[in-house]
């Protein structure tokens, strides 16, 4: 059968159209009344969601969420958590040159291997905290959740800023498939397969999907002549789900994905010198490299000789039994998740042979979850649970200098400057062919016993309370060493160990002593209750108070030893909330305000030579969210959303200030918060990176009838309001507002379709990240790299089901 106007296949592709705050829209749906003739009535559908760990309608939920369907982020071809962020207003991510940054509501983890995400990434109820895991890809997905606020009862303890609950596919009890592939700019190639199949009749079914996605890059590297940065993404996923009993079902799923990059979409976008500094005007000038820079434009142009690359790979294995005892549901997870990664960082960011940073990183995780849940049916329901997990960490980085004799321009750049600063020969000398090897281990175990209860007092009045207790122990270890690269032995050279640790700032072992060991033994209690009240079936208002934590650790970028370790986070969260729907199930409008004081923030800052450090600072974050969907026709729904963000730094007096901060007569208000005693500087009623005030999103999306086709538009507007994107917070890189829009029209019959998506087709240069280049300011410079988002991209995809 072809699809029709009020067909079921029409009735499938609306209800993959959920959108609340500016997704995907949600098409309105024709109905029948089953009292009277047929008369088609035109209604939003429900958005079933996880949130609460059990599937609830999303309008039933008292919390700040958004979620987007399967097909909803198949239309919106998004591959990676860095695309949802358009589509979600207070969800920042972006990718740096040594890490991975997730925020929700200005709030996040920045540059270092030593965190956990203060907003942390769920797949199929499994922790990946890591933030490596953040740029795994997306594919054959059934949902996306964005859980806004402390998350620590029901999810775990770190998700202190809140939690992106994914889910993936289920297997279905029926013989299914789909194809696709997709063709675009910047070379562009995706191709899926996912095949649903049974194995024993009416007992055991499969699920096989892959994915495979490859492109050229829309960065032109002019020094190498090729595009960067090129992806080469593999990913392939089996899931097993067997009917042992009538009461007893296991599922299964093993999966592996690799993702490698080559190349980064880095510009130099600042070259400027310091006229107090008798070395350099400017870091290509100071070296005596005048093509090392030759433009500091944002033009998606740059100038590398390193050879960046991330090479990463990912495995996890699942084991899920669920057993109906009487009216309680049973849960048993057991998972492994492991993944390791090979990282080059041409860390100057120019195209002269100064430094790079060679990075290896590997990690194994083991949990086990059992819970226990009522029927929510029940006057009092309740779920509870016991979690366990432990974890390995191992991580590795060396800043390494190439060999070669002072005065050879070719592969002495670091030698000859270090001879040219302190006017010793061989100081510069004992450079050459050395390196500063980073060695660090985090091992973790954790324990903790959460449940949480609902009270419905009538049919309008529930109260929930919820509880979790965590303890968690942790050990770690880091070493930093002085090297000779052609021996590989620890360097015997007198002065090496002197320069790295008198113009690098990295204490070392050879000369300070390096080697530090630490233990961490710490427990939480984190109480939660809600309120929620509905004045009718359709209107719903609740009030909560959630206290959150995610547990201290170990720095493993700081190259001094008096920074080590950085203490817990702690949050506590109010929350007022609106639910309403309206205009005979036409009209919804969700409204969050929320307040949060946040105590010992970790925040990770760059120290102005090579390395990061972590320190603890208290904030208080307030703001309002609102979202809704409109079905304005029967084939026209509108989703749309606005939020506002204050975000202020209530005691941060040891940031990492920004290169020149206290000579910078163009902003005084900066230069007053230098401290000439400790070199740091005071960031009380700032607000911090990534906290723009505003976010909006509009999304449209229009059917067509066309005979027995139908052409699908949807045209998706976002917009961000200023915000400071430098690490360190200098106010010359707090860019001004912008909008993107992304556009998809679609020709779609029953079984296939062909459709067309742009993606920032305004063509709007922005830039997502910006950092002081690494010694830069040791030579004299004001240099500054930035990560470009991508240009106007177009593709074309087919897609086929059966």
């Amino acid at each position: 059968m072809i699809k029709t106007k009020y067909s079921k296949i029409h009735l499938m592709v609306a209800l993959s159209l959920t959108g609340s705050l500016g997704f995907i829209g949600q098409n309105a749906l024709a109905q029948e009344d089953a009292a009277a003739p047929p008369e088609e009535v035109i209604a939003l559908e429900k958005i079933i969601v996880t949130s609460q760990r059990r599937v609830e309608n999303l309008q039933d939920v008292p919390l700040s969420v958004q979620a987007m369907s399967a097909e909803g982020i198949e239309r919106a071809s998004i591959d990676k958590i860095e695309d949802l962020q358009l589509y979600i207003p207070n969800l920042s991510m972006t990718e740096t040159g040594i890490s991975t940054q997730t925020y929700i509501r200005g709030i996040g983890s920045g540059n270092n291997q030593g965190f956990e995400q203060s907003v942390v990434q769920y797949i199929d109820g499994i922790s990946y905290a890591r933030p490596q895991l953040t740029r795994a890809p997306f594919f054959d997905m059934q949902r996306a959740e964005v859980l806004r606020g402390p998350q620590s009862i029901l999810f775990g303890k770190n998700a202190v800023a809140g939690a992106l609950n994914l889910t993936t596919a289920e297997v279905s009890e029926y013989s299914e498939g789909k194809l696709m592939a997709q063709l675009g700019e910047h070379g562009i190639r995706e191709y899926q397969a996912m095949f649903n199949f049974p194995i024993v009749e009416d007992k055991m079914f499969g699920r096989l999907s892959l994915r495979s996605y490859k492109e050229d890059g829309y960065v032109k590297n002019t020094y190498t002549d090729s595009d960067e940065p090129q992806r080469d993404d593999f990913s392939v996923r089996g899931k097993l789900h067997y009917l042992a009993t009538d009461n007893l079902t296991i599922n299964i799923k093993a999966e592996h994905s690799t993702f490698d990059t080559k190349g980064r979409q880095i510009e130099i976008i600042q070259d400027e010198g310091n006229p107090g500094n008798a070395f350099a005007t400017t870091l290509g000038a100071g070296f005596g490299l005048t093509e090392a820079i030759t433009e500091t434009d944002l033009d998606y142009r740059r100038q590398a000789d390193g050879g960046d690359y991330s090479k990463n790979d990912s495995t996890s294995y699942v084991l899920d039994v669920n057993y109906d005892w009487n009216q309680y549901e049973v849960r048993f997870t057991a998972a492994f998740v492991e993944y390791e990664y090979d990282d080059l960082c041409d860390c100057d960011y120019i195209a002269a042979p100064l430094f790079t940073v060679p990075m290896q990183e590997d990690y194994e995780q083991t949990s086990y979850e059992l819970r226990i849940a009522s029927d929510t049916a029940q006057t009092i329901s309740w779920q509870a649970g016991l979690f366990y997990q432990e974890a390995e960490l191992n991580f590795n980085d060396k800043i390494l200098i190439p060999t070669g004799n002072v005065g050879s321009p070719s592969l002495s750049v670091i030698p000859t400057a270090v001879a040219a600063l302190t006017g010793n020969v061989a100081l510069g000398q004992s450079m050459s062919g050395t390196s500063a090897a980073r060695d660090f281990e985090q091992d973790s175990e954790h324990f903790s016993v959460f449940s949480q209860a609902t009270w419905n007092i009538s049919d309008a009045l529930k109260i929930s309370a919820g509880l979790r207790w965590s303890t968690e122990d942790k050990t770690g270890y880091r070493e930093i060493n002085i090297y000779d690269t052609d021996t590989g032995n620890i360097t015997t050279s007198p002065y090496a160990p002197i320069v790295y640790n008198n113009l690098f700032a990295i204490e070392n072992q050879q000369l300070t002593g390096h080697e530090l060991n630490g233990s961490r033994s710490e427990s939480s209690l984190d109480p939660s209750i809600n309120i929620q009240y509905y004045f009718d079936p359709d209107t719903m208002i609740y009030l909560s108070r959630t206290e959150g934590s995610k547990s201290g650790g170990f720095d493993a970028r700081a190259n001094t030893v008096d920074s080590f370790e950085f203490e817990d986070e702690g949050a506590i969260s109010y929350e007022l909330g609106l639910k309403t729907t309206f205009w005979d199930n036409r009209a919804q409008i969700n409204i969050a305000a929320f307040q949060i004081d946040y105590d010992n923030l970790q925040v990770s800052q760059f120290d102005g030579t090579l390395g990061f450090v972590v320190s603890n600072a208290d904030a208080e974050i307030s703001g309002v969210e609102i979202d809704g969907r409109v079905a304005l026709m029967e084939d026209l729904t509108l989703a749309y959303a606005l939020s506002y963000l204050d975000h202020e730094y209530t005691d941060y007096v040891n940031g990492n200030c920004y290169y020149r901060q206290g000579s910078d007569t163009t902003n005084p208000d900066f230069q007053a918060r230098y401290n000439p005693e400790t070199g740091l500087c005071n960031y009380n009623g700032l607000s911090g990176q990534y906290t723009p005030k505003f976010n909006a999103n509009l999304n449209l999306d229009y059917y067509y009838p066309l005979g027995d086709y139908n052409l699908h538009l949807n045209g998706n507007l976002a917009y961000v309001s200023e915000q400071d994107i430098h690490q360190n917070l200098d106010p010359n890189f707090k860019i001004g507002g912008y909008s993107k829009m992304d556009l998809r029209v679609s020709f779609e019959a029953e079984e296939w379709s062909i459709s067309l998506l742009g993606r920032n087709i305004t063509d709007k240069e922005m830039i997502t990240y910006a950092g002081n280049s690494p010694l830069s300011g040791t030579f004299g410079a004001d240099t500054i790299y930035a990560f470009v988002a991508p240009p106007a991209t177009w593709t074309l995809a087919f897609n086929y089901r059966y």
